[in-house]
């Protein structure tokens, strides 16, 4: 075969649209003792990795919290729009951060449980920093909470 039959690539089009990004990188130790993505060479950030795991395990412990709290399940593995059930009661999201949210952020989070025969619920909780008390908040729809309990339309 000759090369005129099957010329060297050129590299991307002109209007082509730019390569993707890593959905998950792999990283590994490369020969100048770094970790980079062995697909796209990305260096990792060791400060960022470590917020990313602390943060991530905030939340998870803050998930087993409420659980306990209100005497439902955790099911925030399950990647359900929810993270702890009470059976034939509320699925409730919880959310652990560093400032309160806006109301319309509050929303967007309680919109995205599909609404069916339990309550939803969104559970906000502050980081008050060393020494200081975790206080909660719990927010519902205030129809679905009283059509719950039983009000009755005029």
């Amino acid at each position: 075969m000759t090369d005129d039959l099957f010329p060297a690539p050129d590299g991307p089009r002109p209007g082509a649209a730019p390569a993707r990004k890593c959905y998950r990188h792999m990283y590994i130790l490369d020969h100048e003792s770094m970790w980079a993505c062995e697909r796209c060479g990305r260096l990792r950030d060791a400060a960022v990795s470590r917020r990313s795991r602390n943060n991530r395990s905030r939340g998870n412990r803050d998930e087993l919290t409420v659980a306990r709290i209100l005497g439902g399940r955790k099911v925030g593995e399950l990647l359900l729009p929810w993270d702890v059930e009470i059976p034939g009661y509320a699925r409730i999201q919880c959310k652990r951060l560093d400032r309160w949210p806006s109301l319309a952020k509050v929303v967007t989070w309680l919109d995205a449980i599909p609404a069916g025969p339990e309550l939803r619920a969104v559970t906000l909780a502050d980081t008050p920093g060393s020494g200081g008390t975790t206080r909660r908040l719990i927010v519902m729809d205030l129809d679905e909470y009283a059509a719950f309990h039983g009000r009755v339309e005029p």
